[in-house]
């Protein structure tokens, strides 16, 4: 003790504070957005890259083409089940014991640090920038839930086609088996097998003409179950 009381009158700083540190913890609280901003100089952590940030980028896509293509109190509900998991998030506790949609944050212990981690949490997954001060100017889960559908721009939306949403989940599932492929050795001749059911259907497509039909059904129009029983006869996806 003696020794820091030294060390301290040595220095020019005007506080010092004593204090033991384990820095591999608050190497882990950084890595995960979770740190005190005031400690933040005490460790540092890997820069976020590119390919990093490629998967949140992803997920926001996703998100926002959900959204478009549902009707607002669909929205309302997707993104007030995002707000309350994020403030289960938050606090260490499970969706259905955390902040109810119509309770006040500052009634289940939100302060200005948690309130900080929240807002953190719904930029990532949205994109959206919010106000540090987004719980005490929305102070529910349900006010958030409208700001952030307001801010993502969705009121007076079209809704996105349902087959068009289905174009994307085949999209990202070729991705993803072409990936798989690469890293592990798929099988031989699946690209061509993939390629040959997506022509044939390209053509099927071409020859409907004006009618936008698939053995009658309409794809404009269609439920997700029989978009899915589509792609999955003729692409052999699911």
């Amino acid at each position: 003790a003696l020794v820091l009381f030294d060390a301290a009158l040595r220095s020019p700083e005007a506080l010092l504070v004593p204090a033991r540190l384990d820095r591999d913890a608050l190497r882990k609280r950084a890595a995960g957005g979770e740190l005190n901003p005031l400690l933040r100089g005490l460790v540092r952590t890997p820069r976020r890259t590119a390919a990093t940030g490629a998967p949140a980028d992803d997920g926001r896509e996703v998100l926002f083409r959900r959204l478009s293509a549902v009707g607002e109190a669909e929205q309302l509900r997707l993104l007030l089940d995002l707000v309350r998991a994020s403030a289960a998030k938050v606090l260490g506790q499970s969706i259905d014991e955390t902040v109810k949609p119509a309770q006040a944050f500052k009634d289940v212990g939100f302060d200005s640090l948690t309130s900080l981690r929240i807002r953190g949490s719904l930029t990532e997954a949205t994109g959206v920038r919010l106000p540090a001060t987004l719980v005490f100017d929305h102070p529910t889960p349900a006010a958030v839930a409208e700001h952030l559908r307001d801010r993502l721009g969705l009121a007076g939306s079209v809704a996105v086609p349902p087959v068009l949403l289905e174009l994307d989940r085949l999209e990202q599932a070729l991705a993803a088996t072409a990936g798989t492929a690469g890293a592990s050795g798929a099988p031989d001749g699946l690209r061509a097998q993939v390629a040959a059911r997506l022509e044939a259907l390209t053509a099927r497509w071409a020859e409907s003409g004006e009618e936008p039909e698939t053995e009658g059904v309409d794809l404009g129009a269609a439920s997700d179950d029989e978009l899915f029983d589509l792609i999955d006869n003729e692409l052999g996806l699911s």
